[in-house]
């Protein structure tokens, strides 16, 4: 079986998720005590990272962890909501050449995986009425129908999403054709997932991407 891996943030969508999420939060008055909670813990974090003394990859887990730390109290259908009304804002952004080639893939029969940090809800949120096989993105915990903000939020990101596709596949017992399959991403931090596979697609690469795409002659789509 061959697949397809795509990244979301900056490959598919081509911005970042996260500012829409802040967007959101920080303009709506439903939402504007939310948004107080999470600038109140995430600051000195920030604060931190712009004084070089957190790492870049922390800052970014931390965010997203207190992003969702701040709906407290509230239920999963009202935060899958608060999701899926976000994602319907999203999809008129996606990237139409890269979906085009998202289900020309599907219809020669590639396993389409969507691969991302972004929040679950959101994702399977944008890609409802697409076909894709299966999506991984961070998980959003609840206990008894209600956010579990005291159980540790990971974010989706890295090796850890190389860790999840082969998991993913060795427990489905599938044997997948590495060669002939694709991987499309705009980050280095996915450097691993491309080196996956036969047929890598660098998306708008950063800067230390590109130099790699360049040196082993992958497709860079731009």
């Amino acid at each position: 079986m061959k697949v397809a891996l795509f990244d979301f943030d900056g490959t598919l969508y081509p911005d970042e998720t996260f500012d829409i999420l802040i967007d959101k939060i920080k303009g709506h008055p439903d939402y504007k005590n939310i948004y107080k909670k999470f600038f109140r813990d995430f600051a000195p974090i920030y604060i931190g990272y712009k004084m070089k003394l957190v790492p870049k990859l922390t800052m970014q887990n931390k965010a997203l962890e207190k992003y969702i730390q701040a709906f407290k109290g509230m239920n999963q259908q009202e935060i899958e909501r608060f999701f899926h009304e976000i994602a319907e804002t999203m999809v008129a952004d996606l990237r139409p050449d890269l979906v085009g080639r998202l289900r020309k893939l599907k219809q020669e029969n590639y396993y389409i995986v969507l691969v991302s940090g972004a929040f679950m809800p959101l994702l399977e949120g944008v890609f409802k009425s697409e076909h894709v096989d299966h999506i991984f993105g961070s998980v959003i915990h609840y206990t008894n129908g209600k956010l579990d903000h005291k159980k540790r939020f990971s974010r989706l990101h890295s090796d850890k999403k190389v860790e999840m596709l082969m998991n993913h596949f060795k427990d489905s017992k599938v044997n997948v054709d590495w060669k002939n399959s694709m991987a499309f991403s705009d980050s280095y931090s996915d450097i691993k997932m491309l080196e996956l596979v036969g047929n890598p697609v660098v998306v708008e690469p950063d800067e230390k991407l590109l130099k790699v795409a360049t040196e082993k002659n992958w497709q860079i789509y731009n």
